[in-house]
Order: structure tokens, then sequence, then C-alpha cells
């Protein structure tokens, strides 16, 4: 996907003070360890190992005054935390697809013959002689940061990325008329986007199936848009407009909090929604000054701890508005636009964003 990342990441480094030497995945969305290239451009061509082999092979022989004096920041904060991906065993697996494989062959090789092994992501610059890298990464309660934590090389840092790039995606959307349009007509109550269903994702088949059994539920676009990589950074304003609900399927469905653009995309139009994601989703997005849907939807899946009962809650509910008079669904989704209104005006106002910059400097600096 064509996204700005650097932009993204002056913004971290420039709100970090640039006390840091970032490191960040490209393109946007990318987990690859050969995706990952210093803040210096968008640019991937193997020259990122190369520079670090040299400087594998000078380690005896002199330290280079940035690598002790500045502190380093991986950003692996786009996708959620995955760290098996990274030992030792699952990097090799990387050296046929990589633009020059020699250079990460030998920059391994050399590097565990000096004495380096089981870095993970700090494989990437295994001559950083500091003791800790700050990870900086999107998710809560997860078991994953708990592992990075457990190695005693990094020091993780939580913050809410995708609230930064979405302001930038979804933009048009606070002028944009057609998502107010009273004249279009309703030709569902719920919205459901879904693209991948496979590996951490594979829920939303199950989710799918028991659609089969719902009604009133739109699923993908109204036009049939077709969906491709970069589906994520847009909106139908017609989608929104003609459905009164979106069913957010987020990326990771276990535990874990991981809010991205698949949440913020219908804060952004205005739209009522229920999420699949870790419990305490909604509450999460509540500490940033946003409101839920309680009462006129029931919210109380949100504290289920129990993956197929949450998701089993979000169906129930869909079938008992489905199910409620004409009168009370009017009821419902009156009171569900002015809150999705309120939500919308906070999403585009400044004070969000001085929150989620507030956010990443103590996350950051308390580690």
């Amino acid at each position: 996907m064509s996204i700005p990342t650097y932009n993204l990441y002056n913004f971290v480094a420039q709100a970090l003070e640039n006390r840091f030497i970032i490191k960040y995945f490209y393109p946007w969305g990318e987990k690859g360890f050969k995706n990952i290239i210093d803040h210096t451009s968008d640019n991937i061509n193997g020259k990122t190992y190369k520079q670090v082999f040299d400087k594998i092979g000078m380690y005896h022989k002199t330290q280079i005054k940035d690598d002790v004096s500045i502190p380093k920041l991986i950003c692996h904060d786009q996708e959620p935390l995955d760290f098996d991906r990274y030992s030792d065993d699952e990097l090799m697996k990387e050296i046929d697809q990589i633009h020059h494989p020699e250079y990460l062959l030998k920059f391994i090789n050399k590097a565990k013959s000096a004495g380096f092994k089981n870095l993970n992501l700090r494989w990437i610059g295994p001559t950083y002689n500091s003791a800790q890298w700050v990870l900086l990464h999107s998710e809560l309660n997860s078991p994953e940061v708990v592992k990075y934590q457990n190695t005693g090389l990094f020091k993780c840092a939580y913050w809410w990325s995708h609230a930064i790039i979405a302001r930038d995606w979804y933009r048009f959307a606070n002028y944009d008329n057609r998502l107010t349009d009273k004249s279009q007509p309703i030709k569902a109550n719920f919205l459901v986007y879904v693209r991948a269903t496979t590996g951490k994702r594979k829920y939303r088949k199950i989710f799918l199936n028991h659609l089969d059994h719902i009604d009133n539920v739109q699923v993908g676009s109204i036009n049939k848009q077709p969906v491709s990589s970069t589906t994520s950074a847009e909106y139908i304003p017609e989608d929104f407009a003609q459905t009164r609900c979106s069913i957010v399927l987020e990326t990771v469905y276990d535990q874990r909090i991981h809010l991205t653009e698949k949440t913020l995309r219908p804060i952004a139009c205005g739209h009522p929604f229920m999420i699949l994601n870790g419990p305490g989703a909604l509450e999460t997005i509540r500490s940033y000054g946003f409101k839920t849907f309680q009462p006129y939807i029931n919210e109380d899946y949100d504290s289920e701890q129990d993956s197929e009962k949450r998701m089993n809650k979000v169906l129930i509910e869909m079938r008992r508005i489905n199910n409620s008079s004409e009168k009370y669904q009017k009821y419902i989704w009156d009171g569900c636009a002015e809150i999705a209104a309120y939500n919308k005006k906070l999403f585009f106002d400044d004070k969000f964003i001085w929150r989620v910059k507030t956010e990443l400097r103590r996350t950051v600096r308390s580690v």
C-alpha cells in the first residue's frame, strides 16, 4: 500500500524530540524482517544490511560513538506483534526473499561468531550497544509484549499509531456531505467489511458463517467495489449513509486490544459500531474521550473474556435489534446517531491528536 510512512515517523521522531535512532517497517503493513528500514527514506534496496554488516566487521576495532550514545527505537506499531516470527530459525527462512541475501546471511553468521544470538528484532543492528531498545507497539493486554519484555533486550511502549494515520486517510470525511445525505435509502441495519479470513483473521470466516442466519446485513461494499491493498485507506460514503451500524472485525481477535483504522473509519464517518476485538476494547476507546452506544446497544460483550461467547453476544445483539419494532429501532438508531456525531467531531478535533501525542511521549518516557 502506498502510504507516506516517512511522514508518520517524522511525527514520532519530533514528538520524541529526535532523541532516538528510529527503525520501522516499509511499506505499510509489512512484517518481514527484510522490510525494516532506517528512518531516512521510504526505500528498501538491500543497503541497510550491507551497512550493518560493515559495522559488524568493525565491531572489535572501534565503537561508533552514535551507537553508544543514541538510544534506539524500533516501531512495530502497524501490525500486531509476533515474537516467534523473528526467532533465529524463522529469520533464516527469509534469506531467499530479500534483494541481496548474501548481506543478511553474512551479517547473521558473523554476528553469531562475535557472540550475538537470539536478538529477535535487534538483529537489524546487533552492534548497537544500547542495553535495551525501545519497542514501540500498538496493542494492549498482550502476551507478545510480555515475551519481548522478558528477553531483557527491549523496553516496550504503547501508542495508538493508527489514530494518527487514520486522521490522514479519512480527512475528507469531515467535509463529505454524502455521508449524511438523508435522501439515500437505508439498505441494511449492519455493515460488515471483511477481506482476509486466514491466519489470525480466520475468526472472520466463523463470524460470516453465523451471518447466514441473520437478516439486514450488508457484507462488503454496497456498490460492489473490489477489495484491494488500498481498501483500508478508503471510505465509501454510500456504505455508511445507507446502513445503520458497522460491525468492525479487527485484525486480531483474542485477548489483545489492537485498534486499527478498521475501528476509526466508522468513527470518522459518523457511523455507530460494534467491534470484535479483545475484551475491554470499548473501554479503551472511551478512555480517549469517545462515547460508545450503551444503552441503545447492549455492550456487555466488551467485558466477556471468552472469545466465542463474546462473538455470540454481538450476534445476539444484532438479532435483538433486527427483531425490535420499527418504532423501537428508530429510537435505537436516533440515539446512536447522536453519539456517532459526537465521536466524529472529537476525531477531527486537534485535542484528540494532542492526547495521542501526549500518550506517546509519556509511555516512551516511562519505560
